[in-house]
């Protein structure tokens, strides 16, 4: 932390502030009332704001950071209207002079006393915000302030003078200040009684305290609350750390207990004040408890917690959101731009999403939440937002859908594309509606193959164009060419205002929906229709929340090369036969692998592997260790196998192992480690690899989830073959692709 103008006296910031924004060229910068603990600064902000004119004052007490983004922005005078939300970040560079905004209260940001959303506002948001001709002063702890910030821009408030001694209050007081919602419900407060101090407390009672210390506390239709929050941070801090464990335990265990009294179907924080303190509080108590995993089991509970608490408490206990969770899934999908408009939407999508990782135990819980789901997913063959799996890419991108029928049954036709030798390469598979099983495909020539010409047909009731001549000749509803399989009608939507852009499909009472991601079908409830809504992409304007690790298939086994054949298909993965291997290959695993298993013919992440040459090359053609390159431990002979950036991907004949050969002496920084220790661990790196290059593609551009993707893999790779590993080239290509 800066530590500078230490010990000014309240009174005297105001000047000071003021001295520093008439110097003038503030804008784009962002200056810092720095306040020791138990010293409130409200009073010395609303004096700043008073004295510089045109400022604007937001009081962020009990906001998060996308609210206060759009409070300031709103009280700045910014357009934020449909087709125009995105163009605030350069709407300050247009303005005819500079402009303070004020954020005070910064320490109860947040719905909760525990939230991350104080230390958001300031390693977050502050930068974010401070464009332009705009400039912010906020009012923060000294843990929150940078450590390369000017010293002229920190005003750090003095010490109260003196000893302060500690509030003297009944327990119950103090029991109050364990809450985590600031207005706190008299049933939740009898219950902090009771955890605190084993004392029961009736209503009544309660009340009548509160009328007792209405100097200090607030009556109000949702609960009690603190008229000073400084009080209960000084009341809470006499409470040691067991006690604090032991009565979010006990608050944890009623909420839960009692969840079925504030039943409602739009979540709990439409059944009144418990319930609206159950949604805001029960994840933060729970990490305070120590019980924040296993509450992230419960299904039927956090299909009430709206999405923004799911991310506050996770990114309050670690810096890194675990995967495979509705925290991480929250996460992500707001780094994708989706936010739930309502709880039910939200529990919607923790359905999808669980569903998605093949956790159907989660799902049927979130299902039996007593929130009545939108939508429920029906099958998911996609790379949910934050999924790291080859699993997830096995269906494809689409780019175009349309209803057909195969065999008769509902069924849907994908106009998709993948990159082939480094070209785009069309081509086109069948889909079961009811099972989204794969019928049919690959097919990649402009023909329907002749013997599915019976299998396949239109629907019935298709507005389709005037019939072929192949339809006229007697064969009328049964197409024979791929592009009459997509009318103009199924042209794609903007792809930047939807997760999956391909225009949806209803059959019967399921809506598919596809893009680059994938094909999910989903069930809506009786009178919803999510064609035109599910999906769409609105940034938030406080941006990314957090880092959050990757799901993947809760069912998925370890890591292994076979892997390979989900991403390349058994048909282009080649053994090699016995009498190709050479005679100087002598390590037997490798052998048989390449006998038993082989190399996929794969062009990836600037590496190519060759199971039957190139043209140039052969596959096993000897390879000399160039004299000017540092010799490795690995004698030879070596045998070519493929590419990686430009040098040989050989195996070393006596271990097995695999290397890659510089092109020359300046290339020392990817020299000197094998690949892989043996061709096993190699070829199940590979699969990792291709699936982190593939699933980087599908990122969207400059989002914190792709620049997580290399350290995903990276992880990954170490896992399988440590040393293997730290061959630079495999995280060279992941951070430069």
């Amino acid at each position: 932390m800066t530590v500078t103008s230490v010990g000014i006296p309240a009174e005297e910031v105001p000047d000071r502030v003021g001295a520093w924004w008439r110097a003038g060229g503030r804008g784009g910068s962002a200056a810092y009332v720095v306040a020791p603990v138990g010293v409130d600064a409200g009073a010395v902000m609303q004096r700043v704001h008073e004295a510089v004119p045109g400022s604007v004052l937001v009081d962020v007490a009990g906001l998060t950071a996308e609210q206060v983004t759009h409070k300031a922005l709103v009280e700045l005078g910014v357009d934020l209207s449909s087709g125009k939300r995105s163009d605030w970040l350069f709407a300050s560079g247009s303005w005819s002079e500079e402009r303070l905004l004020v954020l005070v209260n910064t320490r109860r940001a947040g719905v909760t006393r525990r939230s991350h959303e104080p230390e958001r506002l300031v390693t977050w948001l502050l930068p974010w915000l401070t464009r332009g001709k705009l400039a912010v002063l906020i009012d923060t702890g000294p843990e929150f302030v940078p450590r390369d910030v000017p010293p002229e821009t920190v005003f750090r408030l003095a010490e109260p003078a003196g000893d302060v001694p500690a509030p003297d209050a009944p327990a119950a007081l103090r029991a109050l200040t364990l809450a985590e919602p600031r207005t706190v419900p008299l049933p939740v407060w009898a219950q902090l009684v009771v955890a605190l101090t084993g004392e029961t407390m009736a209503p009544d009672e309660l009340t009548e305290l509160a009328r007792e210390h209405s100097d200090v506390l607030l009556m109000g239709p949702l609960g009690v609350s603190f008229a000073e929050e400084s009080m209960a941070e000084a009341l809470r801090r006499q409470v040691d750390s067991e006690e604090l464990v032991r009565v979010n335990r006990h608050v944890v265990d009623w909420l839960l207990r009692t969840a079925a009294d504030f039943h409602h179907p739009e979540g709990w924080a439409k059944a009144g004040a418990v319930g609206l303190y159950a949604a805001a509080g029960l994840a933060m108590h729970a990490v305070q408890a120590k019980t924040y995993h296993e509450l992230l089991l419960d299904g039927r509970a956090v299909a009430h917690l709206p999405q923004t608490a799911l991310m506050d408490s996770a990114r309050s206990r670690s810096f890194m959101i675990l995967g495979n969770s509705p925290a991480a899934d929250a996460t992500h999908l707001w780094g994708w731009g989706v936010v739930a408009r309502s709880q039910r939407e939200w529990a919607s999508w923790l359905h999808l999403m669980a569903v998605s990782r093949n956790d159907l135990e989660f799902a049927s819980s979130v299902a039996s939440s007593g929130i009545p789901l939108l939508w429920r997913a029906k099958w998911a063959h996609w790379r949910p937002p934050g999924g790291y799996h080859a699993r997830f890419l096995k269906a494809g991108k689409f780019v175009r859908l349309s209803e057909v029928r195969w065999q008769g049954r509902p069924a849907i036709a994908g106009l998709q594309k993948r990159t082939v030798d480094g070209s785009p390469e069309p081509y086109v598979s069948v889909w079961d509606v009811e099972t989204g099983e794969l019928v049919a495909g690959p097919w990649e020539k402009d023909e329907i193959p002749p013997e599915h010409h019976t299998d396949l047909a239109l629907p019935p009731a298709s507005g389709t164009p005037a019939p072929s001549a192949s339809q006229e000749d007697g064969h009328s509803g049964h197409p024979t060419h791929l592009i009459e399989l997509f009318p103009p009608s199924s042209l794609p939507r903007e792809k930047s205002a939807f997760l999956l852009p391909c225009t949806p499909l209803t059959i019967g009472d399921v809506v598919v929906f596809g893009g680059e991601l994938g094909l999910i079908a989903l069930r809506p409830a009786d009178g919803v229709d999510p064609s035109g809504t599910f999906g769409s992409r609105q940034q938030p304007l406080s941006g990314e929340y957090s880092d959050a690790g990757p799901s993947s298939p809760v069912d998925a086994l370890p890591p292994d090369h076979r892997d390979l054949i989900v991403l390349f298909g058994e048909d282009d993965i080649f053994e090699a036969e016995p009498e190709e291997l050479p005679e100087e290959l002598t390590h037997q695993p490798t052998r048989d692998l390449f006998t038993e298993f082989g190399l996929p013919d794969m062009n990836e992440g600037a590496m190519s592997l060759l199971p039957y040459g190139d043209g140039e090359v052969d596959l096993f053609d000897e390879v000399d260790w160039p004299d000017d390159v540092e010799p490795v431990a690995e004698r030879g002979p070596f045998f070519q196998i493929g590419r990686w950036m430009g040098g040989e991907l050989v195996v070393d004949g006596p271990t097995g192992r695999i290397l890659r050969v510089p092109t020359g002496p300046g290339e020392e920084y990817l020299a000197g480690l094998p690949a892989a220790c043996s061709l096993e661990s190699f070829l199940t790196m590979v699969a990792l690899y291709v699936t982190g290059v593939r699933t980087r593609e599908t990122a969207p551009p400059a989002s914190s989830e792709r620049e997580q993707i290399p350290y995903w893999v990276l992880g990954e790779l170490g896992d399988v073959d440590e040393t293997g590993s730290e061959q630079p080239a495999w995280s060279y290509v992941l951070h430069n692709a």
